[in-house]
């Protein structure tokens, strides 16, 4: 009678485990400010818009996220707050934006946790993008994560480093980044509420929020904040970053530019009296307008800086003094990621074209062999390297497939891919790998995945294939589109496998997904679907060699 009465109550204690596993998530969950009220989307709780700072206006403009007012009623939003005010390429703009836009949302799944937590950055130049545009990452919530997606300051709201804003500590800039790091302590201070454990914190982002994780994992002020981290297509401006003097320059003739015409400036600015108080005081049709377009035409890469508060020196020599926070990480970029930015470039001159022209036929709007010559002379000024060995050493146009007409796109793709993305890539996972730290690289190789700009009514408007180009992981990882046939979504369900995983434990390894050998190993994991390779390991070197990182970039370091 014992024994049957034992596995009585087991099974009784089992099914009530099962049961508590399935709980629903709170309809109201509690943070520092206030009651949030719950929006029920399946298996996923949603819950949206809350602020993690108060709104960055007025006297708050230009200065370091300040807390949010407290509120008692619930906060009852159904979507994403409003975007930070945007000035990139328009195809990833997002619609609505607002000077008010320090918000964030919580996805959580089904359950009691404490879950692991995975804090998404959004990409978009550090000019546009927004946490809305990630609206649905059910495909990792559903894997037993929650997911925190932020909003942050951008272009030169978020980034302008004008003499005037210096703060009591001599710094200015990078309030976009300020904004980064108090989304990342209200996470600490508050997810424990949604089920979230905030000892078990990871930090990702594609393109700008790939480059933010990178910030983080030099930033003094981020330590502590995530235990991991996953960067996507983000060491694109490890070499770039300006002194807080340069940007300083160049912010403050955005401005003058700005004051120059005086049409609707306070009468207390001018060119000459340009003070803190002044720019605060600047309308907003005019910072929407007039100042961040001159801030991005005068800091066309907008990349946060060296101001000597979040970046006391560059993130290269951070991590060439191993001063970098040191955690697990997963690095990787895409195959043809600067197919994506000629996409853009061609789209633009299809939409101005008199009358516009979205004839795929009509390939007059490839470029031809007289402007790839061009452009690789404008890359050699940046490189060093001659322009006669990028066009005739390593991307002869007779080496990218016998249509001349696709010939000069393709070639110039490849070179952009490699020193701006790929090899600059490489050169990060290696510097981790030499710490001693965990670190998985990928390279996301679909060629056939859905294009995310040149397609209007599902009909492809451009004249040569994007491949893998920048961002196109992105629909693998979050619900952004159907990415088509069975063998996609077996490699979205791979790839979102692998991030969960390392969110989890800090390794992308587990149960029903290809074996991923570490960067220390000497591999790289290539994420294709079956018919082009697969998800296999590849050969660090190989990789390398591939993008020319041992010969035109061999001087790249990292």
């Amino acid at each position: 009678m014992g024994g049957r009465n034992q596995t009585a109550v087991a099974l009784v204690l089992a099914l009530g485990m099962a049961t508590m596993a399935q709980a629903a998530a709170p309809d109201l969950a509690t943070t520092s400010g206030g009651p949030v009220k719950a929006t029920a989307r399946g298996a996923m709780t949603s819950y949206f818009a809350i602020p993690y700072a108060a709104p960055p206006v007025g006297d708050l403009r230009w200065r370091a996220p300040q807390t949010a007012a407290k509120w008692t009623a619930p906060l009852a939003k159904t979507k994403s707050g409003a975007a930070c005010l945007q000035t990139g390429a328009a195809s990833f703009r997002s619609t609505g934006d607002s000077e008010d836009c320090l918000y964030l949302d919580v996805h959580r799944p089904t359950g009691d946790g404490p879950f692991p937590v995975m804090v998404w950055i959004h990409g978009g130049a550090f000019t546009s993008g927004s946490a809305g545009m990630y609206a649905d990452p059910s495909a990792l919530v559903s894997k037993g994560v929650v997911v925190v997606a932020i909003n942050y300051r951008l272009g030169a709201l978020g980034f302008l480093a004008h003499p005037s804003l210096r703060d009591a500590n001599g710094s200015a800039g990078n309030y976009g980044m300020m904004d980064q790091q108090a989304a990342l302590h209200w996470v600490q201070d508050n997810i424990a509420g949604f089920g979230g454990d905030p000892k078990n914190v990871t930090i990702f982002g594609e393109s700008a929020g790939g480059f933010s994780v990178l910030t983080h994992l030099a930033s003094p002020g981020s330590a502590g904040l995530f235990q991991k981290a996953i960067i996507e297509s983000g060491a694109y401006g490890v070499s770039g970053q300006a002194t807080q003097a340069e940007l300083e320059g160049q912010s403050a003739q955005a401005l003058a530019k700005v004051l120059e015409a005086r049409d609707d400036a306070p009468a207390t600015c001018n060119p000459a009296n340009d003070t803190a108080d002044c720019l605060r005081a600047l309308p907003l049709n005019m910072v929407r307008g007039k100042l961040m377009n001159a801030f991005t035409t005068a800091v066309p890469n907008v990349i946060p800086s060296v101001d000597g508060k979040v970046l006391p020196q560059t993130i290269k020599a951070t991590f060439a003094a191993g001063g970098n926070n040191k955690v697990p990480v997963i690095n990787g970029s895409n195959e043809n990621e600067n197919t994506l930015f000629i996409a853009l470039g061609e789209l633009a001159a299809r939409f101005t074209a008199k009358p516009p022209n979205f004839n795929p036929a009509d390939r007059s709007f490839l470029m031809t062999a007289d402007a790839y010559a061009k452009a690789a002379e404008d890359q050699s000024k940046t490189s060093g390297v001659p322009a006669a060995d990028l066009t005739g050493k390593y991307y002869p146009l007779k080496a990218y497939g016998k249509d001349a007409a696709l010939q000069p796109t393709l070639a110039s793709a490849a070179a952009g891919t490699d020193a701006t993305f790929s090899c600059n890539g490489i050169n990060v996972s290696s510097r981790i790998a030499t710490q001693g730290q965990p670190v998985w690289m990928y390279e996301f190789r679909d060629q056939g995945a859905p294009s995310l700009v040149g397609s209007i009514g599902g009909k492809y408007l451009l004249s040569f294939p994007q491949g893998a180009a920048h961002a196109s992981e992105l629909p693998y990882i979050f619900n952004m589109m159907d990415v088509g046939s069975a063998d996609r979504k077996a490699l979205k369900e791979t790839m979102a496998t692998y991030w969960t995983n390392f969110a989890k434990a800090g390794d992308p390894n587990g149960k029903g997904v290809p074996a991923w050998a570490g960067f220390r190993a000497g591999k790289v994991q290539a994420l294709d679907v079956p018919e082009d390779g697969g998800v296999k390991p590849m050969a660090a070197a190989a990789f390398k060699s591939e993008h020319k990182c041992t010969t035109a970039w061999a001087k790249q370091v990292f």
